[in-house]
């Protein structure tokens, strides 16, 4: 996680804290009921990385959808635990009029689970006999995501992949347009004899999400939200590119042709040690979407040391 995101984290979540330490302390003006809800979210979700220029890229929104289960104690906060799937992707190709992103032409795809614990910090009271009302609340946590980064590959038979003479690339014509799995044929050089110092990346990772929302609610029982949250993540691997471009011959020894091929998908070469991502920054995802929930238990008082 790069500083600016270290920052902006550790400020929602310090505010997070105040406000919920300030809560405790004038805990005799909350409501003494508590409930469950259970629902669904259903939005879309988007990547930032080496392979956007932008914090917020709309080429990338793809569908996301999930459930979660909320619980809450008190007016002031809530807990919630979710599980949500969609997609991430990232191409060079969306920006024609940068030089630089169309000869390297890099891409990437994946769908994710997001695995995720969180509380909901209700910014005004969350009345539970209120039938009506709107509730704007920051929301913070932690989150586990599994992903596999993979591209498309395109036989190109006067590529300067074709020049080795060996006939190597030539046995890949066959898998022209197939989706490959990036991680397993070390890109950059990973886990080979001559880079062995740089590790394969994991395909499942911790990410701390921080967001906002708004719940409105429609009834006793049923509740409508609006939320967006980014996941600020520890890898810069969820698009399979960070550091340098590895010797071309290295990747075929060790993982084949194919490796070669989809680490450097340039029309010329890229000589080795030449930058092909960002490494001093990791990567991200954001999920936004609307909520909808429902009641399913409700219990009595819960703090009467506070009457």
């Amino acid at each position: 996680m790069n500083k600016q995101h270290k920052k902006s984290g550790l400020f929602v979540m310090l505010t997070m804290a105040f406000v919920v330490v300030s809560s405790f302390a004038n805990a005799q003006q909350w409501s003494r009921k508590s409930s469950l809800e259970f629902g669904f979210m259903a939005g879309g979700s988007n990547y930032a990385g080496d392979l956007t220029d932008k914090y917020f890229e709309t080429e990338g929104i793809n569908p996301n959808a999930g459930i979660l289960v909320r619980y809450n104690p008190v007016q002031r906060f809530s807990f919630h635990v979710g599980v949500n799937y969609g997609k991430l992707t990232g191409y060079d190709s969306w920006y024609a009029t940068d030089e630089l992103r169309t000869n390297r032409n890099l891409s990437f795809e994946t769908d994710f689970w997001d695995f995720h614990a969180a509380f909901d910090l209700n910014l005004n009271t969350f009345d539970f006999k209120q039938k009506r009302g709107a509730v704007p609340y920051l929301m913070g946590g932690i989150a586990v995501f599994k992903y596999n980064p993979k591209a498309q590959f395109f036989y190109q038979p006067n590529s300067w992949q074709n020049l080795a003479n060996d006939n190597s690339y030539e046995t890949l014509e066959s898998r022209d347009g197939d989706w490959v799995e990036l991680q397993p044929l070390g890109t950059e050089g990973q886990e080979t004899t001559e880079y062995n110092d740089i590790r394969r990346y994991s395909l499942t990772q911790l990410a701390i999400p921080v967001g906002i929302g708004v719940k409105f609610k429609l009834n006793q029982n049923w509740t409508f939200g609006i939320e967006y949250s980014t996941r600020f993540t520890f890898t810069d691997y969820i698009d399979d590119v960070s550091g340098e471009y590895a010797e071309s011959i290295f990747l075929e020894a060790q993982y084949g042709p194919m490796s070669k091929a989809m680490a450097d998908r340039s029309p010329t070469q890229n000589l080795a040690t030449t930058a092909r991502g960002d490494e001093s920054k990791t990567d991200l995802y954001n999920i936004f979407g609307i909520t909808l929930t429902y009641k399913i238990i409700k219990s009595g008082e819960v703090c009467p040391a506070f009457r």
